[in-house]
């Protein structure tokens, strides 16, 4: 049988590019199906990958093949981790988002020249900034007919008012709610398999972030969290979607079934979690109901609804509707080819073409 014929590439390159993918030496051989000791030997030039070997490793590292006869690859930002659990390595999905997230940002600020306009307060406690930013964007507390209708509503003014792209990839990490990427065109990145009540939540703790002029990895947990950036993140986001005027007005001389909260919680369209929470912050419950409900979340959790998928939704999610207004509309000018918009999008030719109209 011919043997595959090797290939000499940079040993720099090589390990750069498995470190932006978040492989160790002993991940990747497990993947590639060599030893680690193979991993270490090539990286350090004493040798080599064949062409099939390095086709795998396009497959993994999700990048083209031209990558490995590059000069040079492009950095990956160095987020900060606010991850509950930070001891534990993030998962190369997440790496994978990352350089996706920036690439994407860039590309369509070349072709946009768009900007994000990130509004700069004075010092402020979360509650107080929460209401500034509201008065800012010019809205009152929407009330909502499902957590989904929410979503889309805040998504839409965060990208069309402030040039914030807003995207959901798959993160497949359950410690990992969502990220912001802080640049020229900033993006936060959601999780999309987290159901829509926790995406807005997570959408507006970055937004937090991002106002305090600020980005990073975070889990999200609304009552345990104990980095006090993140309980700030936190404490900005239950204000923001469930201002307290707003909810004390609503509550006042109602009896607070379960019922009763749940439809609260869909009406602001965030989780029951949140919802209860915010009860107990504004002492409507006591601690007591908040720990008897957080128990038996702790349990049960939100989960994820199986069925069929929408993939054309999906594609659409993960490029976000600013950055496929801007390549589709610099495709029908004639700025780029369609092979150009499928590689910015990177999305399945077929969904390409239904979404590139």
């Amino acid at each position: 049988m011919r043997k595959s014929v090797k290939i000499k590439a940079s040993p720099h390159l090589l390990k750069k590019l498995r470190e932006n993918s978040g492989y160790t030496e002993e991940e990747l051989a497990n993947r590639l199906g060599v030893t680690a000791e193979k991993i270490v030997k090539v990286e350090k030039g004493e040798d080599s990958f064949t062409v099939t070997q390095i086709k795998k490793l396009a497959d993994i590292y999700k990048v083209p093949l031209a990558a490995f006869f590059s000069k040079e690859v492009p950095d990956v930002p160095s987020l900060p981790d606010y991850r509950i659990n930070r001891e534990k390595k993030l998962n190369p999905e997440v790496f994978v988002a990352i350089r996706r997230a920036k690439y994407l940002s860039e590309e369509v600020r070349e072709l946009s020249g768009k900007k994000s306009e990130i509004p700069s307060f004075p010092d402020s406690s979360p509650e107080e900034l929460a209401k500034k930013f509201r008065e800012y964007l010019k809205i009152e507390a929407p009330k909502f007919k499902s957590p989904n209708e929410a979503l889309e509503f805040y998504k839409n003014i965060l990208e069309g008012r402030l040039g914030i792209m807003v995207v959901e990839y798959p993160l497949k990490a359950e410690d990992v709610r969502a990220f912001s990427l802080r640049s020229e065109l900033s993006v936060i990145v959601l999780n999309e398999s987290d159901e829509p009540q926790v995406k807005l939540f997570s959408l507006f703790h970055e937004i937090a972030h991002l106002l305090k002029h600020g980005n990073g990895i975070c889990s999200i947990d609304v009552s345990e969290e104990r980095d006090e950036i993140e309980r700030f993140c936190n404490k900005f986001a239950a204000e923001f979607l469930v201002p307290s005027n707003d909810l004390k007005r609503r509550v006042e001389n109602r009896e607070l079934s379960n019922k009763e909260i749940s439809k609260l919680a869909r009406l602001y369209g965030v989780s029951m979690q949140v919802m209860m929470l915010r009860l107990f912050d504004l002492r409507y419950i006591t601690r007591d109901d908040y720990y008897r409900f957080k128990e038996k979340f702790d349990e049960s959790k939100l989960k994820r609804k199986g069925g069929r998928r929408d993939w054309e939704k999906t594609y659409s999610n993960r490029v976000g509707k600013m950055a496929l207004s801007e390549v589709s509309r610099a495709y029908r000018k004639g700025d780029i080819s369609f092979f150009e918009a499928v590689k910015i999008l990177d999305v399945n030719t077929k969904y390409a073409e239904k979404l590139l109209g």
